[in-house]
């Protein structure tokens, strides 16, 4: 008997689906490798005066890494929608999964650059590729993201696979660098920014394909995540080569999230300070949440929370660079002092839910009962910030940023933050103070300033009263301009003359590495 799930309403064998779909993946395989699979390496397109990308109209293109919901993603994704808001044209490719629904805005084109399996078979990425775009049509959602966090090894793998094709070079993929070419020209993409530096070498190797040679500009903001990967199998020092590379044939400085953080790329990738700029993301700032009405939509999910107890809440990935462990501990620390409070995780994983168990058995053997959730939806995300005493990002790796504590901030709600990385310096801006550092890796300092706000009211409401004025700080807004203004773009897209823009073209002044 043939197993059935629900496709579009109606119910239809997987397995014949997927032999209807063996014609359009040899095909795929096809345009991949023309030359019948041996890998070649693409030459840069020439170059002509005539097709100067100042002659033209900004259209602005993000590559963008799907799946699971990540700060880099979300950064970029209200970054588009900002920058189409203010009247510019852009399209979003994404990178490794097309989620059925995103949450651009139906101004904003999408495509499908490549598939998670792309690299799966290295001889035949085009055949690949096609088995995970046929999986995304077909396979419902649960069960894709079910094989990749239950298969031992799976999101690994595939990480490695591509981080192999990134310190070999990417221009041996012939056939994903000409298709997105071809798609950058038919979208007459001038802008490219792609919103991991991991996918910058794609950027520009296909840009080299465009006739008026698009600009690209490379943000950093996860490399260290993935740089572990690559140290286990050798390549971290190639990996960082390839980055600083890439950087070094833009045409802007490279986009570090926080100061601390680049800092922290100059050390690590080699890059110099005058080869980058600090754009902090950004978040909305909206009206706070009724209390009322964001104690009923808490309440409503989690059947256990009791508004009398404070809550403490993690929101963000269940990984293990998050550190959990630390807040569960220092919790347990608080219980034992007879303190009385309730501990919310929630938040999807992006590398397996090995970790995520792991803290489940010991929160059972600290004898916590956590409020658990996965993905969480927006309107449960604000509801549980604005009902939380505070908000605790207990991350072990020196974050870049911090935005989980910045949206916080924006409900009114005090966060506690690691005193190390770019993240510290979220809880302050323009003399006003929407938080607390505790001493990094350190479960027992957590539990100090965990205990301070909850004991002392005074303390949660001065910092209550300063946290919404430090998000302002760090608006979508801000981050549009700032973006803009990094480009060499007016502020709105009915503001742009080519004249003005060949003329901030030809006093513009990129510093590169000695």
């Amino acid at each position: 008997m043939v197993r059935k799930w629900s496709f579009g309403g109606r119910a239809e064998p997987v397995v014949v689906r997927v032999i209807q779909s063996w014609p359009v993946l040899l095909a795929g395989a096809y345009r991949s490798f023309p030359s019948h699979g041996r890998m070649t390496v693409l030459q840069p397109r020439a170059f002509t005066p005539e097709a100067d990308v100042d002659s033209r109209e900004p259209v602005l293109g993000f590559v963008i890494v799907g799946g699971p919901l990540v700060g880099a993603q979300v950064r970029d994704l209200r970054l588009a929608n900002e920058l189409s808001r203010r009247g510019y044209p852009v399209h979003v490719w994404w990178a490794f999964d097309r989620p059925r629904k995103s949450c651009l805005d139906s101004s904003v084109q999408e495509h499908f650059l490549f598939s998670w399996s792309r690299y799966m078979v290295p001889r035949w990425p085009g055949a690949s590729d096609q088995i995970g775009r046929i999986a995304q049509k077909i396979l419902p959602e649960k069960i894709l993201s079910m094989a990749a966090q239950r298969l031992p090894g799976v999101m690994e793998r595939q990480l490695r696979r591509v981080l192999r094709v990134i310190c070999h070079g990417v221009e041996q993929d012939t056939g994903l660098i000409r298709r997105f070419a071809t798609e950058i020209e038919a979208a007459g993409v001038t802008h490219l920014l792609p919103n991991l530096e991991m996918l910058a070498p794609f950027v520009r190797a296909a840009r080299d394909q465009v006739q008026w040679r698009p600009r690209y500009a490379v943000t950093f903001q996860g490399y260290e995540v993935y740089a572990n990967d690559a140290r286990r199998i050798g390549l971290e020092e190639t990996l960082y080569q390839r980055l600083a590379e890439v950087v070094r044939a833009s045409d802007y400085r490279a986009v570090a999230v926080s100061q601390p953080y680049a800092e922290r790329i100059q050390r690590e990738v080699g890059l110099l300070p005058t080869e980058l700029s600090v754009i902090p993301p950004g978040v909305p700032v909206d009206q706070p949440l009724d209390r009322a009405e964001a104690l009923r939509t808490v309440q409503s999910c989690f059947p256990r929370y009791r508004p009398e107890i404070p809550l403490v809440t993690y929101l963000g990935r269940q990984d293990s660079e998050k550190g959990l462990d630390l807040l569960l501990y220092a919790c347990r620390l608080l219980v034992d002092r007879g303190l009385s409070l309730q501990v919310a995780l929630c938040g999807p994983t992006a590398f397996g839910d090995i970790y995520r168990r792991a803290c489940a058995q010991i929160a059972e053997h600290l004898r916590i009962e956590p409020l658990q959730a996965g993905y969480v939806s927006d309107d449960l995300r604000s509801a549980l910030f604005r009902c939380s005493r505070t908000v605790v990002y207990p991350s072990i790796h020196e974050e870049p940023f911090g935005m989980v504590p910045v949206e916080a901030m924006a409900q009114e709600t005090p966060v506690l933050v690691p005193d190390r990385g770019g993240i510290a310096g979220v809880v302050e801006a323009e003399g006003h103070v929407g938080g607390l550092h505790f001493r990094c890796w350190d479960s027992g300092a957590l539990a100090s300033q965990l205990g301070n706000l909850i004991h002392s009211e005074t303390l949660h409401g001065q910092l209550a009263r300063g946290a919404r004025r430090v998000a302002t700080c760090f608006s979508v807004h801000n981050l549009g301009q700032r973006v803009l203004g990094h480009l060499g773009l007016p502020p709105y897209f009915s503001d742009f003359s080519i004249q003005s823009a060949k003329i901030a073209a030809n006093s513009q002044s990129v510093p590169r590495a000695a």
